[in-house]
This record gives structure tokens, C-alpha cells and sequence, in this order.
């Protein structure tokens, strides 16, 4: 009997080290959540950065972790509640007049809603 529970002990010890299905370190580069490098930071430096840059600028005061206001320096650093879906009901689209400036046009919000949607929890 001892003998019976010692070989089921080590198959299941050999099998608990199987390597199938391991996800390397690093990930995939595949959408996420903003997560470092992949496809959502890739979409935020392409659609969202020239916007929050060239367009209207944000960073001289979203650039840094203010309690209450967006850090808009990178999809990582990017807090969750302004990457929840649905990005049409976000506040970076439902946000009035800020700083007595428009500072996203109506196609503007429609960009930042679909990175919102694609890639935001």
C-alpha cells in the first residue's frame, strides 16, 4: 500500500512539472491593460501621446501622480479609473472645458473612446 501511495505521490510530482502551456516572461506584446510595451502602449504613444503633446499641453501638469488628475506620461502610468470601458462614459471624454480650453475636440474623444474600449478594463 505504502508502496502504491509513493509512485501516485511521484506521478503527480512529475506531472506538476510539465511545461506545457507556460507563457514566457515579458508576455506577448497582445492588448492588455496598459501593460509595459504591449499593444496598448504602442496605441498610446501612436494615437494618444500627439494629442496630449502637439495638440493640447497636458503633460506640464498630467505628467506626475496628483491624487485626483490622469498621469497621461504613459499607458502604464495611466490610473485604471481613466482606462474603464466604456470609453464613450470615461471621464477623459465626458470631461467638460478644462483649464478654460476645449482640450479634446469631438474627434479627439472619439480617439481616446476606442483606445479607451480596445484596450482599458
Amino acid at each position: 500500500m505504502v508502496l502504491f501511495r509513493a509512485a501516485g505521490l511521484a506521478m503527480v510530482m512529475s506531472l506538476g512539472a510539465c511545461g506545457v502551456g507556460e507563457v514566457p516572461i515579458g508576455g506577448t506584446g497582445t492588448p492588455d491593460g496598459g501593460g509595459g510595451g504591449g499593444a496598448a502602449a504602442q496605441a498610446f504613444n501612436t494615437q494618444i501621446k500627439p494629442l496630449i503633446t502637439t495638440a493640447h499641453p497636458c503633460l506640464g501638469c498630467h505628467s506626475t501622480n496628483i491624487a485626483g488628475e490622469p498621469n497621461l506620461s504613459s499607458a502604464d502610468a495611466l490610473q485604471a479609473k481613466y482606462k474603464t470601458k466604456p470609453g464613450s462614459g470615461n471621464i477623459l471624454v465626458t470631461k467638460g472645458d478644462h483649464q478654460n480650453t476645449t482640450y479634446f475636440t469631438a474627434a479627439e474623444k472619439t480617439t481616446v473612446a476606442a483606445w479607451i474600449d480596445m484596450y482599458g478594463m
